[in-house]
């Protein structure tokens, strides 16, 4: 059995969505990707639009698939947010990750008021454009819009319908990681308030996505990680 990471997608991704990671961390992990329904493997369950209730369904994955080893959780923007809250559950139980990662999420309670899943087309299409929000193969297909839109804004009433989080601190460490481009990089250190261990942060170039322009780094932060 080896050590695992979790890997947590962001909104519109799927399990899918690490794929590119793939090559560079099979020999460090067993790389556990989970997905929440609507999407990917998952694509024909009822799309959820609960924080809770996402919560539970991939908190349930996760536990399914924990072994012995020790483990990291990786979550991007919402996986980010969610991987935060199951951090919480699962050291209730006393299962802790050796490290919470995050990427291109300010943290808990930094979120505005903005309801970007009540926006109406073809303004929330603009919306996103404007934000660096999604990938631009995305934005470009009429086609693809038209799949990913309800699944969209079922992820970002997830995290938008209540935006106040919990400010119970995890005792487990963070790495939080932002793009330089992305509104929210100055508000990265908001992390720190959430952990009773370490914090550290890194600041890569690029929007929102940068975590595909930054792939290499963003693999070698992971094991670094795994070796602290």
């Amino acid at each position: 059995m080896e050590y695992q990471l979790f890997m947590l997608h962001f909104s519109g991704g799927s399990k899918y969505s690490f794929n590119l990671f793939t090559d560079k961390l099979k020999d460090f992990f067993s790389l556990e990707p989970v997905e929440l329904p609507g999407r990917g493997l998952r694509f024909d369950e009822d799309l959820i639009y609960d924080k809770e209730k996402a919560v539970t369904d991939l908190l349930l994955q996760i536990r399914k698939k924990r072994n012995e080893k020790p483990f990291i959780l990786y979550g991007h923007s919402l996986g980010a947010e969610l991987g935060f809250l199951i951090t919480k559950e699962l050291e209730k139980v006393g299962d802790f990750p050796s490290y919470l990662v995050v990427s291109g999420n300010p943290g808990p309670n930094m979120r505005d008021n903005q309801k970007l899943y009540e926006i109406p087309n073809p303004s929330f299409f603009d919306k996103l454009k404007e934000l660096g929000g999604l990938p631009k193969e995305i934005l470009e297909s009429e086609e693809l819009r038209e799949i990913f839109e309800p699944i969209l804004r079922a992820d970002f009433e997830i995290i938008e319908k209540d935006t106040i989080i919990n400010a119970e601190k995890i005792k487990s460490p963070i790495f939080a990681l932002m793009g330089n481009e992305e509104r929210t990089v100055d508000k990265v250190e908001n992390w720190k308030n959430y952990t009773e261990s370490s914090f550290d942060f890194n600041i890569l170039p690029g929007n929102h996505f940068f975590i595909y322009e930054n792939k290499d780094k963003i693999c070698d932060i992971l094991i670094n990680c795994k070796a602290k």
